[in-house]
């Protein structure tokens, strides 16, 4: 079963995508055949499409990389560039064509209004970005803090409406050399974005005398342009596989692939929280399952919200395990809300997320070669071991 799902999930599958849907299905009917009861929510979106985008002056031409879910742009403009937020503050922007660079692009921004996690200093530069008005906006970037991504896109955000795409170090370098700041250049942005609709699976394994409920979750979808092995088929099929052996007396057991994590609006994600709306109380333990199995590394748990009883299960139960090890909290996840709601939350991940696995997230690079097939079962044993010893 393990190679299969592997098999059938690991490729691009965009939320909103006849990919995506199709793995939904296949998740669907696999959920149905271990007798879980099935929810399905629906949902609106939007799905992303790009060509070739250039910035063109005189005899010069320069490959920009579209941001995902920009709009489009062909047109010319004053090419002036801005590297902190008091110089673009300074800055008149009326027919212009902003490069942002340096303290401005060290990491990408959070979608606008990004519903679990919108820092004000995000929040303020966009907002100074769309009072300014530029013609279109092509950030200056490099690696990805969080993923694989080199340059990374400063935006991914289909409600940010100012055209935009990213360069890296090199091309700013040739740009700068040739003299072209402050002259007129020709920029075009192919990038459409379209509606599409998608859905939220929800699946349960209802316990004979129930005392609450157990949320085991992790995201099913992918960014573009990477297949998605470690990020997060690996999760899903940990997720599948702990969905058919696991059996509580005591506790509902809601399997939960979230669909549009990697989605600027997290959609299904919301779907779901207001379907639990009125169930914060019942919900005594969510797990959620990200980037496992990384080859060569071991299962890093980090955990939040936990009261004295969970802890001491959680830390025996690792003792237990020498393959689990305690690994540092972070909060880019399916977690975080359930984390923000006061929740006890488990998070499942490799060990080496922050010093490894992570430089092939988010590219063409997340392959099946990044895989440490066996160690699906050791994280199925242990989440089994957490659920059966937990607290009635």
């Amino acid at each position: 079963m393990i190679s299969k799902v592997f098999e059938v999930i690991t490729k691009e599958r965009a939320v909103g995508t006849a990919a995506n849907d199709e793995i939904v299905n296949f998740l669907e009917n696999k959920l149905k055949n271990i007798n879980c009861s099935i929810k399905s929510l629906p949902f609106e979106c939007a799905v992303w499409e790009k060509g070739e985008s250039t910035l063109m002056i005189d005899s010069h031409s320069f490959k920009v990389e579209p941001s995902p879910f920009s709009e489009p742009f062909k047109g010319s403009g004053k090419l002036v560039m801005a590297k902190t937020v008091e110089e673009l503050e300074e800055i008149d922007c009326n027919d212009v064509i902003l490069l942002l660079s340096e303290k401005l692009t060290e990491s990408p921004l959070q979608p606008k209004d990004y519903p679990f996690y919108y820092p004000e200093e995000h929040k303020y530069l966009i907002s100074l970005l769309e009072r300014k008005k530029p013609r279109a906006i092509i950030a200056v970037t490099g690696q990805n803090p969080l993923s694989g991504q080199n340059p990374f896109s400063l935006f991914e955000d289909g409600n940010f409406l100012i055209p935009s795409g990213n360069i890296n170090e090199q091309t700013l370098s040739k740009i700068e050399a040739a003299g072209l700041l402050c002259e007129v250049v020709r920029l075009t942005i192919d990038s459409h974005k379209r509606l599409s609709k998608s859905r939220q699976i929800v699946a349960l394994k209802k316990a004979k005398k129930s005392m609450g409920k157990i949320v085991i979750g992790a995201h099913m979808d992918t960014k573009y342009n990477t297949p998605g092995a470690l990020d997060n088929a690996a999760g899903v099929a940990v997720l599948l596989q702990v969905a058919e052996v696991l059996k509580s007396e005591t506790y509902d057991i809601e399997i939960v692939p979230f669909n549009s994590e990697e989605f600027y609006g997290a959609c299904g994600e919301m779907e779901y929280l207001k379907l639990i709306d009125n169930e914060k109380d019942r919900i005594k333990l969510m797990i959620n399952i990200d980037s496992p199995c990384h080859k060569g590394a071991e299962t890093a748990i980090s955990f939040h919200n936990l009261n004295d009883n969970i802890s001491e299960i959680i830390n025996s139960t690792m003792s237990k395990n020498k393959k689990i090890v305690k690994g540092k909290e972070w909060y880019a996840g399916d977690h975080v809300p359930f984390i923000f709601r006061g929740i006890p939350c488990l998070v499942v991940t490799s060990s080496d997320l922050f010093s490894g696995a992570l430089e092939y997230t988010h590219t063409s690079k997340d392959t099946l070669n990044t895989i440490d097939f066996d160690m699906v079962e050791h994280i199925v044993s242990y989440i089994a071991q957490i659920v059966s010893a937990f607290p009635v």
